[in-house]
């Protein structure tokens, strides 16, 4: 799950900041979490790189990005 970061940055149990990704047209902050038993650092870089096509893609549909974005799982992905 990617998490919206705003201001302060809220702890949630079990959950472990893997990275932050940056929207380059806007600047929102999005923050990729991981369960704290199921870390993966190459899952949550191909997840950021994906969450940056999403953003990108948020501008182009001209549509506001969400508070939180689901993201694919190892499975999901190319």
């Amino acid at each position: 799950m990617a998490k919206r970061v705003r201001g302060t940055s809220e702890s949630v149990p079990n959950l472990v900041e893997m990275s932050t990704v940056i929207c380059d047209q806007c600047g929102a902050r999005f923050a990729i979490g991981h369960r704290l038993f199921f870390q993966d650092v190459e899952l949550a870089n191909r997840q950021a790189v994906w969450l940056g096509e999403q953003l990108v893609w948020d501008h182009i549909q001209e549509n506001k990005h969400r508070g939180s974005i689901r993201l694919p799982a190892s499975n999901e992905m190319k």
